[in-house]
């Protein structure tokens, strides 16, 4: 079997990061729709959105639905709060919040399962996570003619209980756990992202 020349020669792909996509949308009337909770008004103006309607970019990919809040730009790695508002506060940047951060497919045989956002506090973003279940293709080794296709499903361990302290906790965290911990978490999300979004205790 022949090796992909380009991305797009892969049968299925992952693009995901800071795309950097805002909303237009003005900045107040944006912040009254995050404290409604009403993600779908709020895509209506998603700049990514609209440009694959518009056929711009990523055509043929696909976006699972966005239930969470904007993940871009809070005050400080560890402040809830969204950076500027009326008013804004001095030496801050204003920025409309918006879902900067994403995860997109290409591919046939993908079924996404979850697309949540964490609440991991390592800078102005929130990150973003998804799971999936995939199809592939094994061909068989004494007759590469014969191919069969298996589908793999995302296994999570259970939580596991310590007596770690937190600094401790912190340190071993690895990506699966942190990953565990947000989908037991996530059913809050959508409401405990923004509690704090005119704090002003928030540094």
């Amino acid at each position: 079997i022949p090796h992909p020349l380009t991305i797009l020669g892969h049968d299925r792909i992952f693009w995901f990061g800071d795309l950097n996509y805002r909303l237009y949308l003005e900045d107040n009337s944006a912040r009254q729709l995050i404290k409604k909770l009403d993600w779908r008004a709020l895509q209506e103006f998603d700049q990514l959105r609209r440009e694959r309607e518009y056929g711009g970019v990523f055509q043929g990919w696909e976006e699972g639905a966005i239930e969470f809040a904007p993940t871009y730009k809070y005050s400080s790695s560890n402040c809830n709060r969204y950076s500027g508002g009326v008013p804004s506060r001095s030496g801050e940047k204003q920025r409309t919040p918006a879902w900067c951060d994403r995860i997109l497919w290409y591919g046939k045989g993908l079924t996404q399962l979850s697309y949540f956002r964490s609440e991991s506090k390592f800078s102005d973003h929130r990150p973003v996570s998804a799971l999936f279940s995939t199809q592939v293709e094994v061909v068989n080794s004494t007759n590469p003619r014969v191919v069969s296709r298996h589908t793999i499903l995302p296994t999570i361990p259970p939580p596991v209980e310590t007596e770690q302290s937190n600094h401790d906790e912190e340190a071993e965290s690895t990506l699966i756990s942190l990953i565990v911990k947000d989908l037991q978490a996530s059913p809050t999300h959508n409401t405990r992202c923004i509690e704090q979004i005119d704090d002003s205790d928030c540094s």
